[in-house]
């Protein structure tokens, strides 16, 4: 799908869009803001639905290489995140091969998504007024840039759901760790601060009315 028609005038950048569909759905929020999204003249949306995160991340970045315009950027946007309409030309300005806006997780405590290792811990980073440049140890794959040469660097899987030294190690920190053990910063623009969705359910209150909660 060619999403030409809503573009900034640019002969540099060639993006892929990616978004990674677990289940059978995109909110409509999600699909609003890509129809606002500025783009480079030369972009496409990708969606890959029906396998698990990480096999779905392998498979859009495998189709961004092969990509018949010679994509130079994979831009991942997950079907929760919901971002400004100058997020991807934001990112595409800093000309940094991976860079990512910042998001909080859906669950309590609602941590910003970037998290920087100290003594074997992850600590979030904190999110102040007005924002700017951070580099992280790791970073949610929902909101992030990448540019060609980090995949074609890397060797495939890049993105592996996996327990490491007894812990559990998500797809998009697993590909953090590869990035950066080959020498690629991971960095994080934390003046650009998508919204995570959070689901709701309903249920009935002691009275017998409706009651909205968080579906965890």
């Amino acid at each position: 799908m060619n999403l030409a028609g809503s573009t900034v005038k640019s002969a540099g950048p060639r993006v892929v869009i990616a978004i990674p569909l677990a289940g059978h759905s995109i909110y409509w929020k999600v699909v609003a803001a890509i129809l606002e999204l500025e783009k480079p003249a030369r972009s496409d949306l990708m969606v890959f639905q029906g396998a698990l995160i990480d096999r779905a991340r392998n498979h859009l970045a495998q189709q961004m290489l092969d990509h018949p315009m010679k994509a130079t950027h994979l831009f991942f946007l997950d079907s929760d995140i919901v971002p400004e309409p100058d997020t991807l030309t934001r990112l595409l300005a800093h000309k940094r091969p991976i860079v990512s806006g910042v998001y909080r997780r859906r669950l309590f405590p609602h941590e910003p998504m970037a998290f920087v290792k100290k003594k074997n811990e992850l600590s979030p980073i904190a999110l102040r007024k007005g924002g700017g440049m951070v580099s992280v140890d790791y970073v949610g794959g929902g909101c992030l840039l990448i540019e060609r040469k980090v995949f074609e660097k890397l060797k495939s899987p890049w993105f592996l759901n996996e327990w490491k030294e007894g812990r559990y190690l998500s797809e998009d920190f697993y590909f953090c760790e590869k990035a950066r053990e080959v020498g690629f910063k991971i960095e994080v623009d934390t003046s650009i601060r998508p919204l995570h969705l959070e689901p709701m359910g309903v249920g009935t209150d002691e009275a017998g009315e409706a009651q909205w909660a968080p579906v965890f």
